[in-house]
């Protein structure tokens, strides 16, 4: 029985991977090699190199893992090794794409941090949310040097690439707290819609299109707290509220905040406010 085919590893598109790629720094254009794929590049990933791509022009869909995501010129994705990626992109449209192997920037602190692992993509779909004109000059930079002398090139290319991926982190670590910002500000919202309900985490995950990690991330940022226990917070809230001002029995307020079983909502509300439920509507009713 054959096995299933392996996704494709290059040193650069259409180049087997090397063991010798140590020291690699390379920079070309897309379009240099339209030859071999003429705008449309089946997924796949560099072993050894980590690249930084600047869509100069044009539009198109960009395949980055499980993400496919429409297009329009200027954008920019950072690719650590061995993600997978690829593209089909209009006629027209072009690319810098600095290719560095890992051993030339592994040490460098940047390529050091945990965001430096994990694919950035900016300005694809989000308004407002750009390549910066400085990420711009230095790929533009990069380009020309190296057009001009590969050979000796190598090091001015490394420094340039470090400092576009500076950039790129620093414009995407506000593109994170925004949209974590805006992320926690829908979560609010649907707790506050469905905290009755028995909404797990994978729940608001599958409505707000986000993983459960995201979704924690998010909450953690804004709030410092996991979704479940903002949600648990909010049933305790309400139970409180419904303790105070109304004449609901304890039966009544377990149900209403989305906790059928009494005995279950007794020993949850005891373990949050260490009194039970009654004791808590006595000692609040004896207030001034």
């Amino acid at each position: 029985m054959n096995s299933a085919p392996s996704i494709p590893s290059f040193q650069t598109y259409g180049n087997e991977v090397s063991s010798g790629d140590v020291g690699f720094v390379h920079v070309e254009k897309v379009m240099d090699r339209r030859f071999l794929h003429n705008g449309h590049v089946e997924s796949h990933r560099h072993e050894h190199l980590c690249q930084l791509c600047l869509w100069i022009k044009g539009n198109g869909i960009y395949i980055i893992e499980d993400r496919k995501l429409t297009f329009q010129a200027p954008m920019f994705v950072y690719v650590p090794t061995q993600i997978v990626h690829g593209f089909d992109v209009t006629s027209g449209s072009d690319a810098i794409v600095i290719s560095l192997a890992h051993d030339v920037v592994s040490q460098d602190l940047l390529f050091k941090g945990n965001m430096s692992h994990t694919p950035l993509i900016i300005g694809d779909t989000r308004p407002g949310v750009q390549p910066t004109p400085l990420m711009e000059a230095l790929m533009v930079t990069a380009c020309m040097r190296y057009q001009t002398s590969p050979d000796t090139s190598g090091q001015i290319v490394r420094g340039l690439a470090i400092a576009v991926l500076g950039e790129a982190l620093s414009v995407g670590h506000t593109l994170l707290h925004h949209e974590q910002s805006t992320l926690a500000t829908r979560i609010r919202e649907l707790i506050e819609l469905h905290f009755r309900e028995a909404w797990t985490v994978a729940d608001y995950a599958k409505i707000l299109h986000h993983t459960p990690y995201q979704i924690n991330q998010a909450t953690q940022s804004a709030f410092g707290q996991t979704l479940k226990r903002l949600i648990l917070d909010r049933k305790l809230q309400e139970s409180k509220r419904l303790l105070a001002f109304t004449i609901r029995s304890i039966e009544a307020i377990a149900a209403e905040i989305g906790i059928p079983d009494p005995a279950y909502f007794s020993r949850f509300f005891h373990n949050e406010c260490g009194v039970s439920p009654r004791e808590w509507r006595r000692n609040w009713s004896k207030k001034p």
